[in-house]
């Protein structure tokens, strides 16, 4: 993912000269599109500038020359465009107009980014620029340079001979970009620049170049700075427009952090206070946003990039320009929200997809501000797409188990969905965002998910947009249930998912049911907002857009045919037939009262329950009149009246149960029977957590819902797939485990899900690396460094180190028992070779220590082995078995001064010695005693030694001695007639050569009534 739109490295060459021939011609409306300026692609426009001088209106821009898969800006020159007419559409191409190593020796080729170009108080055009200063030696070798030209299509040469503002001339460590220049009324001028939200801002001499004082850093009253300030005055008020992304689920900005809106701010003077005034551009549809504003010809004009250009995308942008608007009413003068264009009008092109009618949602919401929710289903398949292109699921909290949904107001018929996954990190690592492991399809069946019934197969690659088709189903919502690719660390770490788009695709009706009305001569028909879709003997109702009807077709009686389009219908649009009728004779009495019938549109949940706010759709009809005044009430509310309509919606949104009614009044006054509804909303979704009791090793679970009530619970053990029904307490053995629950209300709302950890039990027989049941400390852990990545199973990813400490430092695996082990390893970490002498470098040298509770000291390991220096493999060290609760790695930093050679580790393991298992074994069966299930549980010892049988039951604990070679059977009443399918545990302990030893058990018995 990308920080900002500032980053990357090679430049590629695009372009060919018959182009920039053609684009020397003017820019016809006719030959080009209205916005953007140029929008056939063949040459792309960003960061405008706008500059008017001798009645010509200038926009002055960078140049795009990405590859359509380049994830950078690669912009080597500047261009303009002029008119004098903007409203005329015809704009004259001025390409080539500088590049930044042609005018400033002192610059590098390449990164032309943001600038403007102002008249200044000699009369004479100077153009403020940033470049990439070729001998600087800063971190940032940015610097704004200024080129001075007597013309506003230059010549341009250096006016400074070097940069005026730059990390080296000022000792800041900011991003010195974008800058804007104002010369104002009093003729003084004026400088604002910045990025990555660091506004700066200075007064420049006359002569255009010099600072005056020290620059100020503006950090109140710009609320969600980021970047491209432009800075302009009106009536004696000072304007500051730029880009914002102060980004949230509520933020009225952007929801995705990698976008941004233009908002702005006022001030009486031309270095603040400024005040915050508001959004004045959407996010549009490249990443970035850049404002430019001014006045021409009596007009204000605001010009702008987005990707809307064909081939467009983040990297290859377009300038466009619409009118701004103010008003007056109020002091200062207020900017109204730009309106752009061409208006964006839903898509109505026949096809089978219905995903762009649904509601997205998701299980991770709030979604992280890097992703958005609404990419799911905005049909735009980038070839190198980029958050926020997508829906995503990255963050800090990555649960193994995610799901996406789409909710319509009317049931479709579907067979298919399309769904192209995103990665940026190959599966295994447990972060980042990788493939998904396995998923699902799920639709929505009274009141239950269930998976869609003989689907294709679920592929999770992410090379490719995957076709999944099923066996057609009828619903209001489907599920798509993504479960997270783990890494191999108990209990894992997931990765993060993420889905570019996801289609869903209706299935096509046998025929379409003609639609007929009728209307009076001068009025609009009243038609009908569905029509029916017919599969068989199945019916159901799609919505269809209606083309506006000319008031020139009815002005007289006839029929006539209306086209629309059927969201989901692929074969073509459909007709409806229209009746105009010569209007009733004035005085023909009417005695008729009109109907009225109430439809409650949203998501259906179980029970007659709503999970999303319902529309009201209250359509009246009358013999005579096609429109009348139609009035709705809800709850306790008073009756809101529609004058001339036929349909009338209202939105329910208060959870819980709402009485509706409608009513309507014809033009003679006669009033319709109320029609009345009752509307049950419940869009919360249950609450579940679990809680672990060592005594019985059982997770209890326990849910609650303050709208519908709690419907059921469901658990899963270790992965959260093949879930069960929660009855009891869930008992597992021995081992570690992780018990993933879920709940669901009456209404359908899925809890998200809540995993409990359970430990490994405190007797437990240990193998293997036992690293990951122990506690991690540190002698000292770097603040972006975390001591808990030395024992989470992964050989990549996140680490511990000590930068800049060196000296003597340790790390600490401490365990809650004794343990016995006999081989540990480490895999250092390391980002410089030895000789560098700096950054994070393997040891000198490093031992094993055990603590020898008895000595209460340290005592070295008797290794059998070296101890290496590898970053590559695990270093490996043997040694004679030792009994311990602590283990850690003692380290001697590769270097002497502070960062220059510091330690550090990717993994610590550490393995149990082996003793000799216990063999033995348990079964669980039951029988009906006096109408009530008895659970029976055999314990058998296999092995040579006496074993004790510690039992746990969900209905008790038993305890059996058995003898070698033999076997003991216990009993467990329950008291139930209905005993439900279960788990019993037990741990087998026993001493064998000497040793203690113990083994975890357990055993499933089925279900059995007892009648």
């Amino acid at each position: 993912m990308i920080r900002s739109h500032r980053h990357g490295v090679a430049a590629t060459a695009v372009g060919a000269a018959a182009l920039l021939v053609a684009a020397l011609l003017p820019l016809s409306a006719s030959a080009a599109t209205d916005n953007p300026i140029i929008g056939d692609g063949t040459v792309y426009s960003a960061d405008p500038t706008l500059l008017v001088d001798d009645g010509t209106l200038y926009i002055h821009a960078g140049r795009d020359e990405a590859g359509p898969t380049t994830n950078d800006f690669i912009m080597n020159e500047w261009q303009a465009f002029s008119t004098t007419d903007p409203a005329s559409g015809q704009w004259e191409h001025h390409p080539s107009l500088m590049r930044p190593e042609d005018v400033f020796e002192w610059a590098t080729p390449g990164r032309a980014y943001a600038g403007q170009v102002v008249k200044g108080v000699d009369g004479r055009f100077y153009w403020y620029v940033p470049v990439n200063e070729a001998a600087s030696t800063s971190p940032d070798t940015f610097g704004i340079g200024v080129a001075v030209s007597d013309s506003p299509l230059g010549p341009w040469t250096d006016h400074a001979g070097g940069p005026i503002v730059s990390q080296s001339i000022l000792g800041n460590d900011a991003h010195n970009i974008d800058p804007t220049v104002l010369v104002d009324g009093d003729g003084k001028v004026w400088m604002y620049w910045g990025s990555f939200s660091r506004l700066m801002a200075t007064q420049l001499d006359d002569d255009m170049k010099t600072l005056v004082g020290s620059p100020t850093t503006i950090t109140s009253g710009v609320d969600g700075f980021f970047e491209a300030a432009w800075l302009f005055t009106r009536n004696g008020t000072y304007y500051l427009a730029y880009a914002a992304n102060n980004a949230g689920p509520d933020s009225s900005c952007t929801p995705a952090v990698y976008h941004a809106c233009i908002a702005y701010s006022t001030a009486s003077g031309p270095l603040g206070p400024w005040t915050y005034q508001g959004r004045i551009l959407a996010p549009v549809s490249s990443t970035t946003s850049h404002p430019a504003i001014a006045e021409f010809e009596g007009s204000w004009y605001m010009a702008y990039h987005t990707a809307d250009a064909v081939g467009g995308n983040h990297f290859r942008r377009s300038v466009a320009i619409d009118v701004l608007e103010w008003d007056d009413t109020q002091t200062p003068a207020r900017i109204k929200p730009v309106v752009t264009t061409p208006a964006r009008d839903a898509d109505l092109t026949p096809r089978s997809n219905v995903a762009p009618w649904a509601a997205a949602s998701a299980s991770n919401e709030p979604i992280p501000t890097q992703y958005w929710i609404d990419a799911l289903n905005d049909e735009i398949v980038r070839p190198n797409p980029l958050p926020p292109d997508m829906w995503g699921s990255w963050s800090s909290v990555r649960p193994p188990q995610q799901w996406i949904q789409y909710d319509w107001t009317r049931p479709v018929r579907i067979d298919s969905v399309r769904i192209d996954f995103w990665r940026d990190t190959a599966p295994g690592s447990g972060d980042g965002v990788a493939d998904p492991a396995s998923w699902v399809l799920q639709y929505w069946d009274g009141g239950l998910w269930k998976d869609v019934p003989n689907p294709s197969g679920y592929p999770t690659t992410t090379t490719q947009m995957h076709e999944v088709t099923f066996d057609a189903v009828t619903t209001s919502r489907l599920r798509a249930v993504l479960n997270a690719s783990p890494n191999a660390a108990t209990p894992p770490q997931y990765s993060g998912l993420a889905v570019e788009e996801w289609e869903v695709h209706a299935a096509q009706p046998d025929s379409v049911d003609q639609v007929r009305t009728s209307t009076t001569v001068g009025v609009q028909p009243a038609l009908p907002d569905a029509v029916a879709l017919n599969f068989g003997e199945e019916k159901i109702l799609a919505p269809v857009h209606w083309d506006q009807v000319d008031a020139a077709d009815l002005a007289t009686a006839g029929e006539l045919s209306v086209a629309g389009s059927v969201e989901g219908y692929a074969a073509g649009r459909v007709d409806a037939t229209v009746i105009v009728r010569e209007p009733v004779p004035p005085g023909t009495p009417d005695t008729a009262a009109p109907e009225v019938r109430i439809e409650t549109l949203g998501a259906q949940g179980g029970s007659g329950w709503f999970v999303t706010p319902v529309t009201i759709r209250a359509t009246a009809s009358d013999d005579r009149d096609v429109r009348m005044r139609v009035e709705i009430a809800t709850g306790a509310g008073e009756w809101t009246a529609t004058e001339d309509a036929y349909r009338v919606d209202t939105v329910v949104t208060d959870e819980g149960v709402t009485a509706v009614q409608a009513r309507a009044t014809d033009a003679a006054g006669n009033v319709s029977a109320a029609a009345i509804a009752e509307v049950r909303i419940d869009t919360t979704a249950p609450q579940v957590a679990g809680s672990f009791s060592p005594e019985g090793r059982t997770v209890t679970a326990t849910a609650s819902d303050a709208g519908s009530g709690v419907a059921a619970i469901e658990y899963a053990v270790d992965a959260p797939t093949g879930w069960q029904p929660y009855l009891a307490p869930v008992a597992v053995d021995g081992a570690r485990h992780v018990v993933h629950l879920r709940a669901r209300d009456v209404a359908g709302n899925v809890s998200a899900l809540s995993s409990t950890a359970v430990p490994l039990s405190p007797d437990a027989h240990l193998t293997g690396n036992i690293a990951p049941i122990a506690t991690p400390t540190a002698s000292y852990t770097s603040g972006w460094n975390s001591v808990t990545a030395v024992n989470d199973e992964s050989l990549t990813g996140a680490s511990w180190g000590t930068w800049p400490n060196v000296g003597e430092q340790w790390v600490q695996l401490a365990w809650d028992r004794e343990v016995t082990i006999d081989r540990a390893g480490v895999l250092f970490f390391r980002d410089q070779p030895d000789d560098a002498g700096g950054g994070m470098i393997p040891p000198r040298e490093w031992r094993l220590q055990y603590y020898d509770a008895t000595a209460a000291a340290w005592t070295d390991v008797a290794a059998t082995g070296p101890y290496g220096r590898s970053s590559d493999t695990v270093n490996e060290v043997a040694f004679a078995p030792v009994t311990t609760t602590k283990l850690r790695a003692l380290m001697q930093a590769w270097g002497q001064d502070s960062g220059g050679g510091s330690s550090g580790i990717l993994e610590f393991q550490a393995w149990a010695a082996e003793t000799p298992p216990i063999d033995a074994e348990i079964s669980a069966t039951s029988r009906c005693v006096a109408g009530s299930a008895v659970l029976v549980v055999t314990a058998k010892n296999a092995d040579a030694v006496p074993i004790v049988f510690d039992i746990t039951t969900p209905y008790g604990r038993r305890s059996a001695s058995v003898q070698p070679e033999a076997s003991s059977s216990t009993s467990v009443s329950t008291r139930l007639a209905a005993l439900p399918a279960g788990v019993v545990t037990a741990t087998a302990s026993g001493r064998i050569d000497g040793a203690a030893t113990t083994l975890p058990l357990s055993a499933s018995f089925p279900a059995r009534t007892c009648r």
